[in-house]
């Protein structure tokens, strides 16, 4: 069995909850689609508007998890505070929104930033307490 260290399971973490932002913005396309058909033109454009965000912040966090567990590897801190930083946005624009599915996405990538930063964390711990 391969044991799952912190860094590959925020990877995990970062490309579903970046999968789910994502999934949360095509949402919010097909909402404001619909808003469109129906005669909403404002309704159509916020959501519209929010699905790009959605996309932007979605597609990044897949990146930024991709690239902390294959070329930054061995700077696990750089990606798990971009992954943070990235969950605190995607909240920003979502609120306590509607979007269920984006809100979890970014649960998610949260999570996973979090998760790469235990790794740094521990040898900053250890450097401390041998000091």
């Amino acid at each position: 069995m391969v044991s799952l260290t912190e860094s590959r399971l925020g990877y995990v973490f970062g490309l579903l909850g970046g999968g789910l932002v994502l999934l949360g913005g095509l949402v919010s396309l097909l909402v404001g689609f619909v808003d469109l058909v129906v005669g909403h033109p404002f309704g159509a454009i916020s959501s519209a508007s929010l699905a790009v965000v959605l996309f932007v912040v979605g597609a990044l966090a897949m990146f930024f998890a991709w690239i902390g567990q294959h070329d930054w590897r061995e700077r696990p801190f750089a990606s798990g505070v971009l992954l943070v930083v990235l969950a605190v946005v995607g909240w920003a624009f979502l609120g306590l929104g509607a979007n269920v599915v984006a809100l979890v996405g970014a649960l998610f990538v949260f999570l996973g930033g979090v998760l790469f930063l235990v790794e740094p964390a521990k040898r900053m711990a250890i450097a401390v307490t041998a000091a």
